[in-house]
């Protein structure tokens, strides 16, 4: 199978760290939605958007949640990130919703300063979008009582958590430092012990 898109994007990076976790063998190929990969990126998913997974019978799955949904499946319960049922799935899916929504509105910031011009940039839309960025790392932070934010074990919603906060320090480094989150610190720290995920780190 093939994931395009590159690691940069968190969401890219959460389905190949994903895959890597689950020993799942794939193809990474970084298109771009903008300049000359577009055309062939909309030729596989019509929104021009990354991350999809191109299985090995040419099916396209886009979407992260969706992507991510698929190989959990793939691989059972036993060894899925995300509970497959009751109230410890609810859980794990409300905390990487959390997590999914501050990556979503800290890209949100990120792409106000990359694309829009400086003299017509919405300040009280970044505001907007950066106090809901530091609401949702912030909860999250409070809510990191142990090494992981639901239960004995890694699960999705830390995953998703740390490559959100790893995200940020590239994308908006001056919103992360106005988010005081020292416990996803030492999340991040964890997780950069696991290969699958070490090996995503964007260049």
């Amino acid at each position: 199978m093939q994931l395009l898109g590159r690691y940069l994007s968190p969401f890219v990076r959460r389905v190949a760290t994903t895959l890597g976790i689950y020993e799942i063998p794939f193809e990474s190929n970084p298109l771009q939605h903008t300049g000359d990969d577009a055309p062939h990126l909309r030729a596989l998913n019509p929104v021009g958007r990354v991350p999809a997974l191109v299985l090995d019978n040419n099916e396209v799955i886009v979407d992260s949640a969706a992507i991510i949904d698929y190989l959990d499946r793939e691989v059972g319960p036993d060894r899925a990130l995300t509970p497959a049922s009751g109230s410890d799935r609810t859980r794990v899916m409300s905390l990487t919703g959390l997590a999914l929504g501050g990556i979503e509105k800290g890209v949100a910031v990120a792409y106000e300063a990359r694309f829009r011009p400086k003299e017509i940039r919405h300040a009280p839309w970044v505001e907007r979008c950066s106090e809901q960025t530091r609401g949702a790392y912030e909860h999250l932070d409070s809510l990191l009582q142990g090494d992981w934010l639901h239960g004995e074990k890694m699960t999705q919603a830390d995953l998703t958590t740390a490559i959100g906060w790893q995200f940020m320090a590239k994308a908006t480094p001056d919103l992360k430092a106005s988010i005081n989150a020292p416990r996803i610190d030492n999340l991040v720290e964890r997780m950069m012990d696991i290969p699958a995920y070490k090996a995503t780190v964007p260049e």
